[in-house]
This record gives C-alpha cells, structure tokens and sequence, in this order.
C-alpha cells in the first residue's frame, strides 16, 4: 500500500488566534467590526500579543505555533480580514487587517524579517556519514594505482575451449557482450569450441549509479565465480584454472558442480555512487548436458534485474576501499542531510570505522606504501611506514602537517619493541578520530587549503585529489577565478554527477517513494519491474537536460519529452508523437528492448518532471490519484513555498464519500472549512491541474465517467491570481517564477554545502539566483558558483569576500 495512506489537513502557518476574540463572543453570520484608529503594532499588542507572544513566538496554553511564513502582506491581510477572531461573530475590518498584517510581515513574520531577526550563521558541521564513507574510500585509494573506465556498452569477454583441468587451453572467440544473459542448451557459444566443455570469462567494471546497498546474482547449471570490487591478489594471475595460488574472495562462488542442476548464488555489497568497480565472471561447462548463464543485480531502490549495459565497461578499474562499519541515521528535519550534532552513539560509531580503517591500511601497507617484498630491515621500513602515515595524515587533514602534529600524529606511535604493522594502525586510528578529519572547518582560516577542502566537500563530499592538493600548496586556489577553473574541471568527475543525482532524488521526493504500488486490477501490468523501468526513465531525463551544453534548469520542467524503453512506451506511449531519433542518454547501445529512447508527446499533456509518470504515480494512492499529495509536492519542492507542518493528520477514506464523485470533488468537500484552506488554497489548485494524470501516471479525460476539470484559480506569494487550465501553465508559471527559481538555488545549496544560504554573508541566496538567472538557469554553472560562493568565505569576515 501507498505510504500515503492519511491526508493532512494543513492548518494555516500564517492562523492567528486572535486573542481578543477569546474574552467573549458567540459563533454566527459572518460581520466585520468598524475600523478602529489604531496602528498596525498597537492593535496586535493589545489584542494579540497575549496568545501570540511579542514577536510572533506563540504562547503556552493559548497558541504556542509561532507566526512565520511566506504569503504576501496582501494575503495576509485577507485571512486576518476574512477569519479572524476566529471566534466571535465580528471578523476584523479591511483597515485594521491590513494594518495588523503590515505590522507583523514587517516585525518577524516574513522571510526577510527573520532574516533580520536572527541572522544565518554557519552552524556546527562534523563529516556525515557519506561524506565520512567518500573521505575514506578516497583516502586509501590514492595510494594506489588508479584506472578510470572511459567506455560503456557492456563486458569484455572472452571464450575458450578448455580440455580437463585447464579452462583455458585455447582462446576461440573476443568481443563485447552488452549483458551476460545466455541459454546455449546443449549447443556451443561459437563454431570453434566444443559443446562438452568450455569456459568463458567477463572482465570490466560495474558504475554504481548511487550508493547504497547492491545484491548480485549468478544463475547457472554449471559452475562460476564472481568477483566485484577486488584486485587481482600477488600470484593470482589466472582466476579460471583450479590452481593452488592465492586468491581473492569471490563474492558469488559456484564452482564446484551441481550435476546440472539450475542454481543461484548471490552476495551484497555496500558501493558508493558514482563510482566504477572492477568486475569479473568467470563460467565453465565441463560435461554437464546443457549451458546457461545469468548475471543480475538488485540495486537501492530497485528488484533484481539483469544488469544494463549503460552501467558495465569492457574497461578495468581499480578497486575501492569502503568501510563497513554501520552508521546511525544522519539528521534531515530541515530538508537536507546535516551533521550538527554529537553524540556517545555517533562517537563509538567514529571509533570502530577509525579501527576498521586503520586494519584496511595495515592489510594493505606494502602495497600502499610501494614497499618492496624484499625489504626488511626494520629501520628502513619504519622510515618509509612513517613517511606513509604522514603522507597519509597530510591527506586527511587537507592541509600540511608542521613538526608538532607530525610527531602528536605519526612519530609517537612508533616505537621500539612495537610491531610496525601496530603502530602503523595506531597511528591511522589517530588520524580519523582526529578533529582536524571529522570536523573540516576546525582551522578558521582562509587560505588555499581550506578552498580546495570546501570545494571538494561540495562537489565530491570527500577529499581534494592530487591536483587540487598541489595548486593548494602553490597556493593557486585563492582568487575566484582559480577556485572557479578547479570547479569546472571537478563537476566534470562522476562524483559530482553522483553528487547531482542525489540531488534530485530529493528535489523530486524520488528517494522517498520505494514503495509505490498498484491495484493490480485497476493497473494491470503495474509491478516493481516497471517502478524500477519509471525510476531509471526519470533518471535519464534529468541527465539528459542537466548534462547537454545548455544544462537549463527551465528545461526540466517544459520538455515534452519522457525516456522510455519498450515496456513503458506499451503502458504509456499511446498519446506519444513518437522517436525524436536522438538514441538514448550517454550513447550506450543495447541489443534488447530495455533500451530508452526520448520520445515526444502533446505538450499540453506532457510537461518535465511535472508529469513524469514516476512522481505523478508516487505521488498517488493505490487506487487514485492524489490532488494533495502532488500538490504539497509542488507547493514546497518545484515552487519554492513555505508550508508549515500539520498540527493534524485527518485519515482519506474513500468509502465514506459517493462513489460518483471525481477525485477533485472529494478533496473540495474534505478541505472546504476555513481553517483548511488557509493552506488548501495553495495546495488544491496545483494538484487540480495534474488529475488529468491517473495513478499511474497514465493521461485520461474521464474520472468516474465524468470529464476531468484541470482549471483552477491560483494565487501566487505576491498575491497575484492565475488560471491554470493544466499541466502546460503549471509548468510555464514554475519556469518563468523567481520564487520557484529561488526555491531551486536554495535547495541546491542547502543540500550540497548543508548550510543556510545566507550564512555566507547577507544576500548570498539572491546573488546566487541573479547569477543563476543571467546563466539562463543553467545548473551546472550554479552549482560550480554555489561552491566558488563557499569557497572565498573569510570565517573572521563571512561579509568579506
């Protein structure tokens, strides 16, 4: 079932109690009491302050929410003028309104007067745990041999006949294989190996679009093994004979013979996105009656299916050290992930993945630290592991170390009668348990190396790479202009990619929405499969637009354009206008029918993100569609605007209203009382105009046989009133809406820096959208200018730039 299951009643951030209405009064017909000579600021404290408090702050045992918002003063004025006191009989006149509302939007209930009021500053910041995971990951492998994949299109595999023991006798066949899905029966691969016995082994690597958990599987009446994320071992040179070399774990290991019997083997790993890992399969058939093979993975957020070629490289990786060690969930109640705060529980946490790390290296220490296997003299080799940890050091703290925090870091650790591979542990746990690792702006200093270790916490959520750390000790990341070309050259990696993407899932709730699901009798053919298919098919649509040259933010929203592959062009492709004979995103080719291609619909039907399939459908109930849910979604997400919490969860039933009547009609009925509506009014007209769309996500005219009404009357902040006669205006006026573009660049910059805006100085949020603006909203470059922005703050002078 839809974890939509309640609908809230959003009672108005912006509802006074109008305390003076609670000395006395009866309920009736609405009147409006004469205007009174007082001021703006006289009336509320006279008559308001009492259960609001002097600022707006709220008072306990009368009305403890605290005034704030971001409706214009005129809107403010005509609910004060239309509700309140909320009860007595006599409703506050136009004159007396509109003065109270220019009073408090001015004093502390508008955005700009908390602004005033209490000023942004940068709150205290440790590494979360991503950014803990990518700090380390890139740590360890910079010590190492590092390959990059720069093909896509599937495996690198190669075919031999084998004969006996050695599976590789003689190879018969090379080539690219976009997918290891196979079913050769009893016949052979290719005309130059024999049926009886034969091997095959897949190599390159695997990108994990974004971190979390994956589960792979093998399926096969023969025997195989699987490797993801190791390196070839010293001495293991050949993985597919049965030798006695020393091997790396498989983490799918099927060699020893079933008798022909079909099995499974899988295994789970823990990878962090945007990353490639090195992967291989090596399969044999030796006498068994018939051939088949298959490998699938089960990524976040999706069910097992066969892994896609867009993600699988015929090139070699290397492999990527990741910690285990289990996190306790990061702290997101202001919309971003942030990690403000510390606990007993955090630091036992910190410890145990310092420990882990600290083993990670000690395991790994000759090959680290590029020692020779016929060096042992202790003396020298203490020389070079010490070296090793300060090199080490130098990388975590993001700046050089002096003789003092060498020695407190390093030197001390190791000492005589201690075994090196101990002290080279001691002195790594020192290092990440250290405050110069877990909280970056520990220094307050501004110079090159605390720029380049912003930058690379915005961009990459990790550590400044090689050539950030060299132009930071020549002191070449100070100017904007430099710190804007290290930028520009960083977005570029798959890490910033990864970074965007992350973005946008909660841009768009998508990281919420894992459990969508269907009636299977009202929308059959609606199954995990195609949730995944809906998912991916976003995916490629917001890399299609933020990666092309314009990377406009507009784009997002307007294009009538959805990705889909063959099953989801069957279930929605029939009001489609067709190809636009493009190929699909990132020029990866696929032999099957789960290619995705762009394909163009009427744009009065079809608009971005707006009417994506995957968001209208989660944004839905299992049976219908949800006019509030999308439009709370639209409200906070693509428009930028405020809602408060609701005081009150008021559970959807649809049995207890008429069966005849439309979505539409229900929600008026639920939400009509005043109180409702101070919020409704809001939400209401922006999911109205998307119940063209089914719970699916599937376009119709009809809702319980009647025709569906998109039209609705909308008011903007500024208290502007427009029609939106569908989903077409809708996307125009979030497009063309400084507060909707406003909204984005907040958003953006709160979930890559996990800080207020305006913490980097007054006025940081509108000169970033001015930036964003004259860009013509293009992303990239925002966010390339989000970390410029951070990067050039003076700690001592956040005003100085």
């Amino acid at each position: 079932m839809r974890r939509f299951h309640w609908i809230s009643l959003i009672v108005a951030g912006l509802t006074l109690a109008a305390c003076a209405g609670r000395r006395g009064g009866n309920e009736g017909s609405v009147a409006h009491s004469t205007p009174s000579t007082r001021s703006g600021n006289t009336i509320y404290r006279e008559d308001c302050a009492r259960c609001h408090g002097p600022q707006g702050e709220g008072v306990a045992g009368q009305y403890d929410e605290t005034l704030y918002g971001e409706q214009s003063m005129t809107s403010l004025a005509r609910y004060i003028h239309r509700t309140m006191p909320d009860d007595r009989k006599e409703k506050t006149s136009e004159a007396d309104a509109r003065a109270v509302a220019e009073f408090i939007h001015g004093a502390f209930y508008s955005p700009q007067a908390r602004a005033r009021n209490t000023p942004a500053r940068i709150e205290f910041s440790r590494l979360t745990q991503r950014r803990y995971r990518e700090s380390v990951a890139d740590l360890l492998s910079g010590f190492a041999e590092t390959r990059q994949t720069e093909r896509s299109g599937g495996l690198q595999a190669e075919y031999f006949q084998s004969k006996g023991m050695n599976k590789k006798d003689k190879s018969a066949l090379q080539r690219i294989d976009p997918i290891v899905r196979f079913d050769f029966g009893t016949n052979s691969p290719t005309p130059d190996i024999t049926a009886d016995q034969f091997s095959i082994a897949w190599s390159g690597s695997v990108l994990a679009p974004e971190s979390g958990e994956y589960q792979f599987r093998v399926t096969t009446p023969n025997g195989a093994r699987l490797y993801v994320n190791t390196d070839l071992a010293a001495g293991d040179s050949n993985r597919r004979d049965d030798s006695d070399a020393k091997r790396e774990e498989a983490l799918v290991d099927l060699w020893v013979s079933s008798g022909g019997v079909e099995r499974q083997g899988s295994g789970t790993l823990y990878l962090l996105g945007g990353r490639s890992y090195p992967l291989r399969l090596d399969y044999f058939k030796f006498k068994e009656k018939t051939a088949a093979v298959r490998l699938e993975w089960k990524p976040p957020h999706g069910p097992w299916t066969g892994i896609p070629s867009s993600v699988l490289s015929p090139d070699g990786s290397s492999a990527t050290p990741i910690i285990g060690t289990a996190f306790p969930a990061e702290d997101s109640s202001l919309g971003y992930e942030r990690g403000h705060s510390i606990s007993k529980e955090w630091w036992r946490t910190i410890t145990r993945a310092g420990t882990e790390t600290s083993e990670l290296v000690a395991e790994r220490i000759r090959r680290l630290a590029s020692l020779p296997a016929d060096l042992t003299n202790r003396t020298e080799l203490s020389r070079r592991m010490q070296d090793f940890c300060s090199q080490l050091a130098e990388r975590a703290f993001r700046r050089p170390l002096d003789t003092e925090l060498r020695h407190r870091t390093v030197d001390l650790w190791f000492q005589p009668g201690v075994a090196l591979e101990d002290s080279v542990k001691r002195s790594v746990l020192a290092v990440m348990t250290s405050p110069r690792f877990l909280y970056p702006e520990s220094e307050g200093r501004q110079d090159s190396h605390t720029a380049a270790a912003r930058l690379a916490l915005v961009l990459w959520d990790s550590l400044p790479d090689e050539t950030l750390r060299k132009a930071a000790n020549r002191g070449e990341v100070s100017t904007p202009d430099q710190i804007r070309a290290q930028a520009r050259r960083m977005i570029q990696n798959p890490r910033a990619k990864a970074k965007l993407r992350r973005f946008f899932d909660h841009w768009l709730d998508a990281e919420a929405a894992d459990d969508i699901a269907k009636d299977p009798k009202s929308y059959p053919g609606f199954d995990a499969e195609m949730v995944q298919d809906l998912r991916t098919s976003l995916n490629h649509f917001v890399d299609s637009v933020v990666w092309s040259d314009a990377s406009d933010y507009r784009q997002l929203l307007l294009s009538d354009e959805l990705y889909l592959n063959a099953p989801l062009h069957r279930y929605y492709g029939v009001e489609s206008l067709g190809n636009t004979n493009r190929g699909s995103s990132g020029g990866a080719t696929n032999t099957l029918d789960d290619a995705f291609v762009p394909v163009r619909f009427n744009p009065e039907q079809r608009a971005g993100v707006l009417t994506h399939p995957f968001l209208l459908s989660a944004h839905s109930y299992y049976r219908s569609s949800s006019p509030i849910h999308r439009g709370v979604f639209l409200t906070r997400k693509v428009l930028g605007r405020f809602l408060k919490p609701p005081p009150m969860a008021i559970e959807f039933m649809d049995d207890r209203f008429d069966p005849s009547l439309t979505m539409r009609e229900k929600v008026t009925q639920l939400t009509e009382k005043p109180q409702c509506m101070a919020c409704h009014a809001t939400i209401n007209p922006l999911g109205f105009s998307l119940e063209q769309f089914d719970a699916a996500g599937r376009f119709r005219l009809e809702d319980t046989r009647k025709p569906v009404n998109a039209t609705s009357e909308y008011q903007t902040a500024d208290g502007k009133t427009l029609t939106l006669r569908g989903p077409r205006d809708l996307a125009r006026h979030a497009a063309e809406s400084p507060d909707a573009r406003r909204g984005f660049v907040r958003q953006l910059f709160q979930h890559t820096v996990q800080q207020a805006p305006d913490a980097y100085g007054a006025g940081s949020l509108q000169k970033l959208d001015l930036a964003f603006e004259h860009s013509c909203c293009n992303v990239r470059q925002l966010l390339v200018e989000i970390a410029v922005h951070t990067a050039t703050l003076d700690p001592k002078n956040p005003s100085r730039k």
